[in-house]
């Protein structure tokens, strides 16, 4: 499994990179693909390999706030030039502005496709993962993954709006990921061009530093340390983390040379993990926490059927990614308990941390009253996040139907679920 999540991550981080070497070209007139490979590539290899997690969080965090302040550059100016919403809404086919659409390309199945893979970027991403671990406690893990949530779904309709607006101010761009970097060259003066490109650049570098620091900790911890050198010394690991680090960032770049022949970035991301997240969230969550008589034989034969199947539906049938995820989804659901009955090898015993005890672990002295209204506060919590998903549910199958607000319920649905997160967060 850890290599297969080497690969996974490998081509994501590839994708990332792609995407800041087409922004560079636009950013900078320098069309030269391979050189923004190549700058790109030694930066981030160099400092994971030098600094470690340590680099990676500092890297993160500068990142974040440059990002932030790109943002809310950008959206005004860009708004300011359409004229605004009303100038937006005029010049926009009506169906672009429709958060949950019946047909399309970006309909309702593809808002349930990416819901199921959102549960299972956020259950098991390893780069993600891997910052939760190295907090202090359980809840300090809690309120910085519900916080992170709260503040990135804002940002992500905050690039949405520039990208419509640039679609109006720029028609016919030969690629997607063209919009925000065309923006920012044309409207920014030039007092503001440097931050924003500077944080334009910062993500990208964070996101693949986050997830070259995790492959390389696949690699040692799972190949190296299980059958290269079983008792390596902690010398010996950290020079493997770094030869880890360079061999992953290598991979990197070959796979980012051959992602414009799968389409681009949205597109090669969106086929990747259509075929081959959703069965590792089947093996890995539904059955590897819910179905005890799970076996490695079941979920490796899962995980291979879905995934291949996902394959030939993508590349050999043309099926569209909603489609791909939940047959890909399904197979795995139904592969993994008839190998593991057939085999009748039953699962080797896993303790599992119960809740209580973490949370036994990490409980503060309080007094009764202050027990009681933090009770009551976790439970109109948990109460607003299933109300609120569910309704967000019913606004995107009613978008099934062409109702016509279907839009305004799921977006209600999904301000109910951040409540109800904002609540959690604050008594976690």
């Amino acid at each position: 499994m850890g290599v297969l999540w080497v690969f996974r991550l490998t081509f994501w981080i590839s994708v990332v990179l792609y995407a800041g070497v087409m922004a560079a070209q636009q950013l900078t007139g320098i069309h030269s693909f391979v050189l923004w490979i190549l700058v790109f590539s030694v930066i981030v290899i160099v400092y994971t390999m030098a600094g470690g997690m340590w680099s990676i969080v500092l890297t993160n965090n500068l990142g974040f706030l440059l990002v932030m302040v790109s943002v809310l550059t950008v959206l005004p100016i860009s708004m300011r030039a359409v004229g605004w919403w009303p100038g937006l809404a005029a010049h926009l086919p009506p169906e672009h502005l429709e958060f949950v659409r019946q047909s399309g390309k970006y309909n309702w199945k593809f808002i349930l496709a990416i819901l199921l893979l959102g549960l299972q970027w956020a259950s098991l991403d390893q780069g993600l993962l891997q910052s939760a671990f190295s907090a202090r406690d359980p809840r300090v893990v809690s309120k910085g993954m519900i916080l992170s949530a709260l503040m990135i779904t804002p940002f992500a309709f905050l690039w949405i709006t520039p990208g419509l607006a640039a679609s109006i101010l720029y028609p016919g761009l030969p690629k997607g990921e063209l919009a925000v970097p065309t923006l920012i060259v044309h409207l920014l003066p030039s007092g503001a061009l440097g931050l924003v490109i500077c944080g334009f650049m910062a993500s990208g570098l964070s996101t693949i530093g986050s997830n070259l620091g995790a492959v390389a900790t696949l690699i040692t911890n799972d190949i190296y340390g299980r059958f290269i050198k079983k008792d390596a010394s902690p010398q010996q690991l950290l020079v493997a983390v770094r030869a880890a680090s360079l061999i992953a960032g290598v991979f990197m770049i070959a796979i980012t040379c051959l992602i414009p022949y799968l389409g681009g970035a949205v597109d090669a991301y969106l086929t990747i993990i259509s075929i081959l997240d959703m069965p590792l969230f089947v093996i890995a969550i539904v059955y590897g926490l819910l179905w005890k008589k799970a076996n490695w034989r079941g979920a490796i034969a899962a995980y291979a059927s879905g995934a291949i199947t996902g394959a030939i539906l993508r590349f050999g049938l043309n099926v569209d990614v909603a489609m791909v995820t939940l047959i890909s989804g399904g197979v795995a659901l139904l592969v993994c308990p008839i190998v593991s009955f057939v085999t009748g090898m039953p699962a080797e015993s896993v303790t599992i941390i119960s809740p209580a005890l973490v949370s036994e672990a990490t409980e503060v002295t309080e007094s009764p009253d202050h027990h009681r209204m933090m009770h009551n506060l976790r439970a109109i919590g948990t109460w607003a996040l299933g109300i609120g998903f569910l309704v967000f549910l019913g606004g995107v199958l009613m978008g099934s139907q062409s109702a016509a607000h279907a839009s305004a319920v799921a977006i209600v649905g999904m301000l109910i679920y951040f409540a109800g997160g904002a609540v959690r967060a604050k008594v976690a």
